[in-house]
């Protein structure tokens, strides 16, 4: 529920207000607060760049730490991800507002054509539409990425089991 007058605020400002209203409800359900630096470039790189040699160097414990902190970064990659789909469907509703009055007054065969014009010609709804393709490029460019750390992390539980069982 709106507690502050959205009308009044500029896309960028909204997108913000709703990421805050968002981050409050993520907290109330007991999740920490959204860390976009959870893992450092290099510590993530060095992982992923283990050689085969590495790999069998490695102690069961390490393999475990290893596992965890990928699920780690698997978890905050979906919670982006998570948090770009949000900013996407907000962006996607809010236009449909926006040029609802103005739909009519542009020719086409049907709803996604009189959509584009309008859009094209009303300064929020384009400024709405930038927000909604760069969310949705963000979505493409990590999809694949949370579910790759998952399985890398359940790769190394696997080697982990079998170091444990073969006590190497």
């Amino acid at each position: 529920m709106e507690t502050k007058n959205t009308k009044t605020m500029n896309s960028k400002e909204e997108v913000s207000y709703w990421d805050t209203i968002l981050d409050e409800y993520e907290t109330s359900m007991g999740l920490p607060q959204y860390n976009p630096g959870i893992m450092a470039e290099s510590e993530l790189n060095s992982y992923l760049t283990m050689s085969r040699d590495e790999i069998e160097k490695l102690t069961p414990e390490d393999c475990g730490q290893i596992a965890y902190r990928l699920a780690q970064f698997s978890f905050h990659t979906q919670r982006t991800i998570n948090r770009e789909q949000a900013r996407f469907n907000w962006a996607d509703e809010t236009i449909k507002t926006v040029i609802a009055d103005e739909l009519n007054s542009y020719k086409g065969y049907g709803f996604v054509e009189k959509s584009i014009q309008a859009i094209k010609h009303n300064e929020k709804a384009y400024s709405l539409n930038k927000i909604k393709k760069y969310a949705q490029q963000r979505i493409n460019r990590l999809s694949y990425i949370a579910n790759s750390l998952n399985n890398l992390s359940n790769i190394l539980m696997n080697i982990q089991k079998n170091k444990v069982k073969h006590g190497t």
